[in-house]
């Protein structure tokens, strides 16, 4: 029962690592005007693989964490990776959870849709400027590919940061359907 607490904890940890890469590699980025966005990696295999109670338990702690340094209005991350979190866990029954390529997938489809729907709420907060939208594709584009490229290692770090906390993460799969 004590693992089922260590849960969120333990994947909030490894969420926490991987936004603090992404920033470090953002700040790198900065003088060419790039940012790169990993927030659907962070959702998608926790949603994947654990209930729905942990599912929250997860995303609403890192969702605030990227909400405290980011310039978008507080919640707004954290109430869309609860979204995300959701959907991918009402269509997981669909795919095979334990596959690192289903978790690609649903990591890069999560990471897509939150990107440009953060990008649309900053688009209705005022006038766009001309290169933005290009800007804004690149964006896309790149944090796609960092996602593709890192989502295995990720699954990876999560799988092992569980095990190393005593945790089976595999066990997690046995779930009822209406979980």
């Amino acid at each position: 029962m004590i693992s089922l607490h260590r849960q969120p904890l333990v994947v909030i940890v490894c969420g926490i690592l991987l936004w603090t890469i992404t920033a470090q590699i953002n700040h790198y980025l900065a003088v060419w005007h790039l940012n790169l966005f990993t927030g659907g990696l962070m959702v998608a295999h926790a949603a994947l693989r654990f209930r729905s109670r942990v599912i929250w338990r997860i995303t609403l702690p890192l969702g605030l964490w990227l909400d405290a340094a980011s310039a978008v209005p507080f919640g707004m991350h954290a109430a869309l990776f609860l979204l995300a979190g959701v959907i991918i866990h009402r269509v997981r029954g669909r795919t095979p959870r334990v596959d690192t390529a289903s978790g690609v997938i649903a990591a890069v489809s999560a990471n897509a849709i939150l990107f440009v729907v953060i990008a649309i709420a900053f688009a209705i907060r005022g006038p766009v400027q001309t290169g933005v939208l290009y800007t804004l594709l690149v964006n896309l584009v790149l944090s796609s590919a960092l996602v593709a490229l890192i989502a295995p290692w990720y699954i990876a770090l999560q799988t092992r940061a569980l095990e190393l906390a005593g945790i089976n993460a595999h066990m997690q799969l046995g779930l009822s359907a209406h979980d």
